[in-house]
């Protein structure tokens, strides 16, 4: 009869899991229950309204002129689909080629991957971690990338936009500015603004080029930039100082940018620090003691744990990256 101790052991190890699996599903319910209300309130106070099929939003405006009331609804922009945000990403990252493309490489690369390990180590451990752990790290070079290009993005377009002021105030037109940019200033900023010039050639209005090459570029500075040259050519008024205002909200906004990074850089600390310590223990032991490691591996009680651990490790690093977002 064979013994039951290690039935018993495997039955209590895969019911503290499903237990903790359901705690960390009613806390990210709760989370999404408690951030909906919240949401709710903050649109009832501004007098945003959700449509019949929930997935769009309208603002209603409303402006007095004249002894009369003007209303307006402004819709929000359609959700992208997920080819369209992998193309946005690889814009933004200053890539060449299809964003959807290289993923679909990358993955086909992760399972071969996979499939490699496992005809070497035969077990499932590490050909289940490998591409997992290839899929995280372009993540992270992809966010690196991204997050380098914004800010050079960001430096260019303060740049760019004190060129603009001082080719305004020499006496230069509005189309005349922006070709002074995009010739002395470097991409992405002047082939941003080189575009604007062709559409402008090409017969298309400046407002209507401004404010389309504002929406390709997903920057809220140029979005508040193409604004702020629209509202002034409808309604008059020196453009050269509309640049240097708009300049100096850029800078102190990427100021508190600055400021924000400072404040969350101990919770970015503090996470780096508690994700690589498990790591860093784990193959120190397998290095100094494989045998000591060796039930990971071989004991199917050891798999479930090692699976459970990757699990924690990744759900602990997404609740630290939420925290450590600041929304202003």
């Amino acid at each position: 009869m064979p013994e039951p101790a290690p039935l018993i052991r495997m039955v209590i190890q895969g019911a503290a899991f499903v237990l903790v699996l359901a705690l960390w599903i009613a806390l990210v319910l709760l989370w999404q229950a408690v951030r909906a209300r919240r949401e709710q309130r903050i649109h009832s106070r501004l007098g945003i309204s959700r449509t019949s099929g929930g997935e769009a939003y309208g603002k209603v405006l409303r402006l007095w002129h004249e002894g009369g009331v003007a209303e307006t609804t402004v819709e929000r922009e359609a959700r992208p689909t997920l080819m369209q945000r992998l193309a946005h990403m690889g814009e933004d990252a200053g890539w060449k080629v299809s964003m959807p493309a290289l993923v679909g490489v990358l993955v086909a690369g992760a399972a071969g991957l996979s499939v490699l390990l496992l005809a070497i180590t035969g077990n499932f451990v590490l050909p289940a971690l490998a591409p997992v752990l290839l899929l995280l790290a372009f993540n992270g070079y992809l966010q690196y990338r991204i997050n380098k290009r914004t800010a050079l993005f960001e430096r260019q377009l303060v740049d760019a936009l004190e060129l603009g002021a001082r080719s305004l105030r020499a006496g230069h037109p509005l189309s005349g500015a922006f070709r002074l940019v995009s010739e002395e200033i470097a991409e992405p900023v002047g082939l941003l603004f080189g575009g604007i010039c062709e559409q402008e050639m090409l017969g298309v209005s400046v407002q209507d080029a401004l404010e389309q090459s504002a929406a390709e570029s997903r920057s809220p500075d140029m979005k508040i930039f193409a604004v702020s040259v629209v509202i002034q050519l409808r309604s008059g008024g020196n453009l050269a100082n509309m640049m240097e205002r708009v300049t100096w909200v850029i800078r102190e906004r990427m100021r508190l940018n600055r400021r924000a990074r400072v404040l969350t850089a101990e919770a970015q600390l503090s996470k780096w620090v508690l994700l690589a310590l498990p790591i860093l223990l784990f193959l120190g032991l397998s290095l100094m003691r494989p045998e000591y490691m060796q039930p990971l591996y071989s004991t199917s009680a050891g798999r479930i744990m090692l699976l459970v651990g990757t699990g924690s490790l990744l759900i602990g690093s997404w609740l630290m990256n939420r925290m450590s977002v600041l929304r202003y």
